[in-house]
């Protein structure tokens, strides 16, 4: 796909997710539930796949009956094709943060979106709030085409969102050492893997 058809396609997923937020009132519906933030991809505008990640500031970060009423909430409000639960206070996973854990799968504008919504205490949603502001500053002095270039191809991996294929490298490569291309990002995840 060429870059003016990766930027149409970008902008398009980009006003869907608004449309599915704002519109059709997912947002409002979580704000009632706790503070609420956009974060990830469709907050930097590098959207390549229907994709929305979600930050909530609880009142009480182990309220589980609060969070299956929100669960609840979005089951029977939007086309839900599959909703993962996991409490991350019990589950202790390597690499997660202690929270509370919606994997929401939904059909949106003839999609399947993927929503991933976590509820946090007031300390870890400070947290992901300021690194989420800090990367969305740094990605200002960014090639934003170069970053959906590589993240429209990557994204398709089968291993993406793991620990070598995800965004957070590509913005760093593209950050950090001006990486353009595919190709260029496979050799650079070559020198950084486990550096």
């Amino acid at each position: 796909m060429r870059d003016k058809e990766i930027l149409r396609y970008s902008k398009l997923l980009r006003q869907e997710a608004s449309d599915l937020l704002d519109k059709e009132g997912l947002l409002s519906m979580l704000s009632a539930f706790g503070t609420t933030q956009v974060i990830g991809s469709y907050a930097l505008d590098t959207m390549t796949w229907p994709d929305i990640d979600i930050s909530m500031n609880l009142p009480d970060e182990q309220n589980v009956e609060l969070f299956f009423e929100l669960g609840k909430r979005i089951a029977t409000k939007f086309e839900i094709t599959k909703m993962s639960y996991s409490n991350h206070f019990i589950r202790n996973f390597p690499g997660f943060d202690h929270g509370l854990y919606w994997g929401i799968q939904l059909r949106y504008a003839e999609r399947e979106w993927k929503i991933d919504l976590w509820g946090y205490g007031d300390t870890d949603y400070q947290k992901h709030i300021t690194e989420a502001d800090a990367l969305r500053r740094q990605l200002q002095q960014a090639d934003r085409v170069a970053i959906l270039r590589i993240k429209h191809v990557i994204c398709q991996h089968p291993d993406y969102r793991g620990n070598v294929y995800n965004s957070m490298a590509i913005y760093r490569a593209v950050l950090e050492d001006k990486v353009e291309s595919v190709d260029e990002f496979k050799v650079w995840l070559e020198k950084h893997t486990n550096t």
